[in-house]
């Protein structure tokens, strides 16, 4: 809190122990004290869900990892969608132009669904050709939400609770077919100075009813620090898949970002929070979620540990990353 963040929840668990505490406001402006059982939005945390569900329909052989991604994406396989090897470009690298509406309204809504975006990203140039390099891109997990529907017949809401949600019990955790409002969520921020929604004064710009139209399959889920702590043990544990397709989800290709240091299907390999706050006892796999809410879900690489922690705004500085760094692998590495 020292560094400015409304609010930071964490839970954690492992052989032995289990911790949980909230610090902060889950409302500035009614200063509402923020709790482990609030909501937030996990952001690209979603894709570990989404890759568990594609990996499952794999074992079915309702999909092939290796097969093409058609009739979806043609010339694409489902590993590199899952991987961010595809070279599938993002529908517009334009952002300022594309959230100028959203300045002055964060409640604007697209006219763009999933298929309209992916039909505007396969319009642009590849940014190689499939296979031949790495590039994270929300591209590839509307095209994978999609191939999941199309598989199934079922859409992907429906899907991911039957194959995740009900059965784990995840009772705080839905991809809701509206972001605004959700109930038991806690309000998320960003700083003032901000480079996309900069505010009108010192205090923290509110964005609780934006709503992107990428999110969805790539960052459209909320959950809460308990539930993504079971799904990652579920997951990373051989609950949710068995042992081939989870070592096939942890083989990594060379991932070229702060986030991890190598990218598996869907997953991270992480050694240090945003390449600012080094872990003391060695990797752990999950995956980071920015935006007005920020979640670090990690664990280990059998599941037996877990940690979660979620922040209602937006770590703009090196001193805040550091801090929840500190909060992260204090709690990984007891």
């Amino acid at each position: 809190m020292q560094t400015g963040l409304p609010g930071t929840v964490a839970v954690a668990s492992g052989p032995g122990f289990h911790y949980e505490g909230a610090a902060g406001l889950a409302n500035v402006e009614t200063e509402e004290p923020l709790t482990v059982e609030h909501r937030f939005r996990v952001a690209s945390v979603t894709k570990l869900f989404i890759a568990a569900a594609v990996l499952q329909l794999a074992d079915e052989g309702a999909l092939a990892l290796d097969g093409e991604a058609g009739p979806i994406v043609p010339g694409v396989t489902v590993r590199q969608l899952l991987n961010h090897t595809s070279g599938l470009p993002n529908f517009d690298d334009d952002l300022v132009a594309f959230f100028e509406p959203y300045r002055t309204n964060p409640a604007h809504r697209s006219e763009f669904g999933p298929r309209e975006l992916l039909a505007l990203a396969l319009e642009r140039p590849r940014l190689f050709p499939p296979g031949k390099g790495w590039a994270y891109t929300g591209t590839n997990y509307q095209a994978l939400g999609l191939l999941v529907e199309e598989a199934t017949g079922t859409p992907l809401r429906d899907e991911l609770r039957r194959r995740i949600f009900d059965p784990l019990e995840l009772g705080a955790t839905d991809l809701p077919a509206e972001t605004w409002p959700v109930p038991g969520l806690a309000r998320q921020y960003v700083p003032a100075e901000n480079p996309m929604f900069p505010g009108p004064g010192p205090g923290p710009v509110d964005l609780t009813e934006l709503d992107l139209p990428f999110n969805w399959a790539g960052g459209g889920i909320v959950s809460s620090g308990r539930d993504l702590t079971r799904f990652l043990e579920a997951l990373l544990g051989g609950e949710l898949l068995p042992d081939d397709l989870r070592a096939e989800m942890l083989r990594t290709v060379p991932s070229d970002w702060d986030e991890s240091d190598g990218y598996g299907l869907g997953i991270g390999k992480v050694t240090a929070l945003m390449g600012k706050a080094a872990s003391p006892c060695g990797a752990a796999w999950g995956h980071l979620g920015l935006g007005g809410h920020t979640t670090v879900a990690l664990a280990s690489e059998r599941g037996e540990r877990q940690v979660v922690a979620m922040v209602n705004g937006y770590p703009l500085s090196d001193e805040s990353w550091q801090a929840l760094g500190a909060l992260v692998w204090a709690c990984y590495c007891r």
